[in-house]
């Protein structure tokens, strides 16, 4: 099953995603490159829920949706983590634009290799 599949099947509710152009537009603006399956989860939907908590999107209308308001100008963008999640469970997760592994707020050791493999492993738990 792909990541679209995967989120699809888990969450209550889904985005609609968004046009590409609004994908780099926002790599532009955080002078990053996202991953293709990060990319392709903003294109198809934009929005999904891990156990009812949200995936951040471009949500320029809904700051604590909002990848760019979440990592802007924040310590963490700085060290070169992006944050896209946060729940009570799994705490705050990031990943790293330049090799797409996922971490945990102890940024250590990657929680996994990819935001796909992130989805899958938090599901199946």
């Amino acid at each position: 099953m792909n990541l679209i599949e995967l989120l699809k099947d888990h969450s209550k509710e889904l985005g609609h995603g968004v046009a590409p152009k609004k994908v780099s537009d926002l790599e532009e603006k955080l002078n990053i490159k996202l991953r293709k399956d990060f990319t392709a989860y903003l294109i198809e939907l934009n929005y999904a829920e891990i156990f009812d908590d949200p995936v951040y999107g471009i949500n320029p209308d809904i700051e604590q949706l909002d990848i760019y308001e979440q990592n802007r100008d924040k310590e963490h963008f700085h060290y070169g983590f992006l944050e896209i999640f946060s729940n009570d469970i799994d705490g705050t997760i990031y990943i790293r634009p330049d090799t797409g592994n996922v971490y945990n707020a102890s940024f250590t050791q990657p929680i996994a290799k990819s935001f796909t493999e992130f989805v899958a492993k938090v599901i199946s738990e």
